[in-house]
């Protein structure tokens, strides 16, 4: 069995005037990634990657210095890219769930759901080469979208709604019928 641990980046600051990219975790997210450091000290983490966005970066040092782990940086598990900021929550819902829901048509200047899987995907042949139980810590998009083909889920647009900021989720890479062990779940 090998097992990736999928995890959300904590609560950061959101600054519309600044890229996504570049975002700090918020008091809030840094309490929710002690939190769930606390978590995944009870895993026996092998390896722990990161997207290299600031959010999630941040998230996963403070998980690595509960475990034990150093941090390594993987291009591709960055969040699926929109092209502009939408400030309207209706709005942005409406781009994700677009996007999420049509993975080869791309929605307001967004990044494709299956261009982003696939880059996803790409990063997770990398962790693949290495020691499990592994963790990666990365966006709600992405591994959505990365969820939904690896999966073939029928209504990945209801793992987004449900997947919470600083949530946490596991998969076992050999399972013949990949399936998530557990839903995400809150720190």
């Amino acid at each position: 069995m090998r097992l990736l641990h999928l995890l959300r980046h904590a609560s950061p600051i959101i600054q519309p005037n600044m890229p996504a990219t570049d975002w700090k975790l918020s008091d809030r997210g840094i309490e929710e990634a002690r939190a769930l450091g606390e978590i995944a000290a009870t895993w026996n983490l092998r390896c722990l990657y990161s997207s290299a966005e600031g959010k999630a970066q941040a998230t996963a040092l403070l998980i690595g210095e509960a475990v034990g782990q150093p941090v390594r940086v993987v291009d591709g598990f960055e969040e699926l890219r929109f092209d502009h900021w939408i400030g309207n929550s209706d709005e942005f819902a409406d781009a994700v769930r677009q996007i999420i829901e049509h993975p080869d048509m791309s929605f307001r200047g967004a990044e494709r759901a299956q261009s982003a899987a696939a880059r996803f995907q790409r990063g997770v042949d990398i962790i693949e080469q290495d020691q499990f139980p592994a963790a990666v810590v990365s966006h709600g998009r992405i591994l959505t979208a990365w969820l939904a083909e690896r999966l073939a889920l029928e209504d990945p647009w209801s793992l987004w709604r449900a997947m919470p900021m600083s949530g946490w989720s596991c998969l076992d890479l050999d399972s013949a019928a990949p399936a998530l062990l557990r839903p995400f779940d809150a720190t």
